[in-house]
This record gives structure tokens, sequence and C-alpha cells, in this order.
């Protein structure tokens, strides 16, 4: 757990893409559909987060969205997107975060300090998550945040059952103390 101790939590900035091309790559090469897709145009898929986080350039039906990097050094080791307003997206099954941790670094307590830092530095009132319901990991980053359940909702396009949390803002001392 030292090891998350030492984290930099921060928005994504264009000056990451060296850390976010190896950070696609894994995340591609484990099966995740998002840098699959990313994985074609890196420096592109970046600079359109960034973009995003500022409204620009919003796919029909987007809501604005900030994404969210904790490092170690020069490596991005986890990534959160806060979705900003709501939409029948967030309200139905999305919720207004959603989060991955570098394959090869799960299990070390990364999400949840991610997610912790989130909450203590960004929100100023409670948002929406959803965690696949098949998906302890999740659901175990989730409680540890204090999210406040719900209900679950089955989500036809993935075909899986989707729990459904409520989580406020914290005001603690955090583990991301550098921005």
């Amino acid at each position: 757990m030292s090891a998350v101790l030492a984290l930099q939590c921060r928005p994504a900035r264009l000056t990451d893409a060296p850390a976010y091309h190896r950070y696609v790559t894994e995340c591609a090469e484990d099966g995740q559909p998002l840098y699959q897709v990313a994985q074609f145009d890196p420096d592109g898929w970046l600079q359109s987060l960034l973009d995003h986080a500022e409204g620009r350039n919003l796919p029909s039906g987007y809501l604005p969205t900030t994404t969210y990097f904790a490092l170690d050094g020069e490596e991005i080791i986890a990534t959160l997107r806060l979705r900003h307003g709501d939409n029948e997206a967030t309200r139905q099954w999305l919720g207004h975060i959603g989060y991955e941790t570098r394959p090869s670094r799960r299990g070390e307590g990364v999400a949840r300090t991610l997610l912790g830092w989130l909450q203590r530095h960004v929100l100023s009132e409670p948002v929406l998550i959803s965690c696949d319901e098949a998906n302890p990991a999740s659901l175990k980053v989730i409680a540890a945040a204090g999210g406040q359940w719900l209900d679950r909702r089955y989500h036809a396009g993935d075909r899986c059952w989707v729990r459904f949390y409520r989580l406020a803002p914290a005001k603690r001392p955090g583990l991301c103390g550098r921005q």
C-alpha cells in the first residue's frame, strides 16, 4: 500500500501523451473496449479528452467530461472520468463517474485512492456512480468511498445487472495530496 501513498492525482494534460500511449497499449492488450479504439490514435484520443473537459467537440448526447489521472512518477496507473451535468445516460445506467486501473497495477488500492481524491478535491455535490454487479473489485472501491446503494438495473446493451450508488463529497485528509 505504500506505493499508493506516493501517487499524484490530477486532471489529464497534453504533456501526458508518452505515458498515455503506454497506458492505452496495456489497457487495449487487456481487452478493454475503450482502449482498443484509442490505441489507433492515442494522441488524438488524449486531445479529445481535453476538448471534452472544455465542452468542445462533444459527440451528440455527451456531457462535458473531465479526465483525471493517478500517476506513479511518469506512469499513468489509473484513469477516472467525471461527467458534468445530467442526462438520460447518467440517470439510467452510466452514472457520472467511470474509472479503470492499469491492468498491471490492479489490487493495489489505486482506484480507491483516485476516487477518494476526487471526493476530497473535486466533488462539491453528490453524484451517481454505477458498476456491473459482476465486478467485485469496483463494488469494493465504491463501498470504501461510502457509496450509498440506490438500486440495481438491467442494462440491455451490455446484458448485465448494474448497481447504482450515490457518492458524496468527502472532507478528510488525502492520500493523493500533491496536485
